[in-house]
């Protein structure tokens, strides 16, 4: 009694836009806010897993900002952090933007918005992060029974394209 079966519950997220949630990235940059022991914090992508519920995040160190590290957290958990190997002619002021300045906030209604501009079966597989100095966007990967897409949006949150590939 009361019971559901992967597959069934699996169903249920899908319709309810792939399980995104704004909580998945602010869980995520608050996380490593505290890690870090700093408020706000430079990153070049983020990528956030709705079903896994697992976020990814490349974060400039603020302690050393010639570093790079990759930031796993799963449910609001900070799993592991690993350096990433930069080249020398790797530019980090041109590649990397504050975590404040994107509107993780509005995820739940850029979700609605993409998948109404997509298809009424669509949802959200994946979200991307990434751009550098004041340009970052926001990228949803959807999908349907019948096509899959992405909707693009800037980092405020404002809706740029919706694409069928």
């Amino acid at each position: 009694m009361g019971t559901t079966d992967r597959d069934e519950f699996n169903e249920i997220i899908q319709e309810r836009g792939g399980g995104v949630t704004a909580d998945l990235p602010l869980d995520a940059v608050a996380a490593i806010g505290d890690e870090l022991g700093v408020e706000d914090f430079e990153m070049r992508s983020m990528t956030v897993s709705p079903p896994n519920q697992l976020v990814v995040v490349d974060v400039r160190d603020p302690a050393v900002p010639a570093n790079l590290d990759t930031y796993t957290v799963r449910r609001g958990s900070v799993e592991s952090v690993e350096p990433v190997r930069l080249s020398a002619s790797e530019n980090l002021d041109a590649t990397t933007f504050p975590a404040s300045g994107v509107a993780f906030d509005r995820l739940d209604e850029m979700a609605d918005t993409a998948v109404a501009g997509f298809d009424a079966n669509g949802y959200v597989t994946s979200i991307s992060v990434t751009g550098g100095g004041e340009t970052p966007t926001i990228l949803l990967s959807l999908e349907s029974p019948r096509a899959s897409g992405n909707a693009t949006f800037t980092a405020a949150g404002d809706l740029v394209e919706v694409v069928r590939s």
